[in-house]
């Protein structure tokens, strides 16, 4: 076996000229892709458009409870609810998103970034995911809270949320996995 030492780059003059000569006066990073754990571009795409299949092995939840798809929030929605279901979308992983997954139904969800839309009704946010994150001090448990937490159910951005909880990049070490 060859032993090779490599030059210690930050001290290789060629290279520092270059660098200067490039005016990169910061040191890069790289970090590594794994299809398998990170976003694909063809899969932010769909993710900002029809969304992508939910598959439970790539759905976790992060510490604050937010949904993370591979390395990325997402929002979960079922993509064609039966007559007299709800029309949710789910930003967490709240109770009725748990018994979808324990009843094997979450091949049934998509995941998206964007609002899902439907020619049959209007998707909005599950106040059970609201609940579970105490997104802005949401109680719909206690009454004294009913008309607050209404409202901000009702007035529910999801612009506003992922403001809030950035869509990427995920702090991969905060997921934990959904089962």
């Amino acid at each position: 076996m060859v032993n090779m030492k490599l030059p210690d780059f930050l001290e290789f003059d060629a290279f520092n000229k270059i660098r200067a000569t490039m005016g990169a006066d910061e040191l890069g990073d790289f970090a590594f892709f794994d299809p398998k754990k990170n976003l694909t571009g063809i899969e932010r795409l769909e993710l900002q458009s029809a969304g992508l299949p939910v598959s439970a092995d790539l759905l976790s939840a992060a510490s604050d409870f937010t949904l993370i798809y591979k390395d990325s929030r997402v929002l979960v929605y079922l993509a064609d609810p039966l007559e007299g279901e709800d029309w949710l979308f789910h930003i967490s992983d709240c109770d009725l998103l748990r018994k979808a997954r324990d009843a094997n139904h979450l091949s049934d969800y998509r995941a998206k970034t964007l609002l899902p839309t439907h020619a049959r009704g209007v998707y909005k946010v599950c106040g059970d995911c609201l609940q579970k994150m105490r997104y802005q001090n949401f109680d719909g448990v206690r009454n004294r809270h009913r008309e607050y937490s209404q409202r901000v159910e009702d007035s529910f951005d999801l612009e506003e949320f992922f403001n809030l909880y950035p869509i990427y990049p995920v702090v991969m070490q905060q997921e934990v996995p959904l089962f």
